[in-house]
């Protein structure tokens, strides 16, 4: 079984972001309804910060997934949502691993897995465990699901 999910890492690093975000949005919260002639750069850092902290919260820990790979399943969990779902391969209408170059050395690499429902995973090489044994696990099981990335 292959358990996929995101990196320590990845976690630690949005959640210090999304601490200082929230500080800071509440600092200049407290500021503009407290002061009576506040900055105007105030309400500028409540009004961009705070979609920006709020997106983040949600598409890193309310979007957290663990990925399940073997027995001829694939089961993708979502904790926070107490939503399980369990596809047999024969559920998967195609995958596919895109790659997109970022400096002169390094690249990002991306897999998808669409499902016959309509559903979609994304997993991303940097923020995944796992990322390259779920590879070989789905060029042995599915090699005939595999799409080729677009150009």
């Amino acid at each position: 079984m292959i358990n996929a999910r995101p990196q320590t890492t990845t976690l630690v690093s949005f959640g210090l972001f999304l601490i200082i975000a929230y500080v800071v949005v509440g600092f200049n919260t407290f500021v503009v309804i407290r002061d009576p002639r506040p900055q105007w750069f105030n309400y500028l850092i409540v009004a961009v910060l705070l979609p920006i902290a709020f997106f983040v919260t949600y598409k890193v820990f309310f979007r957290y997934k663990v990925v399940r790979f073997g027995d001829g399943l694939i089961e993708v969990n979502y904790p926070q949502l107490r939503v399980n779902r369990k596809y047999p391969l024969s559920d998967v209408v195609f995958w596919m691993e895109s790659s997109v170059k970022t400096g002169n050395t390094s690249s990002y690499k991306e897999l998808e897995i669409a499902f016959k429902d309509g559903r979609r995973i994304q997993m991303g090489h940097r923020e995944f465990t796992e990322y390259t044994k779920i590879l070989n696990y789905l060029s042995q099981k599915l090699p005939g699901s595999r799409k080729s990335t677009p150009s």
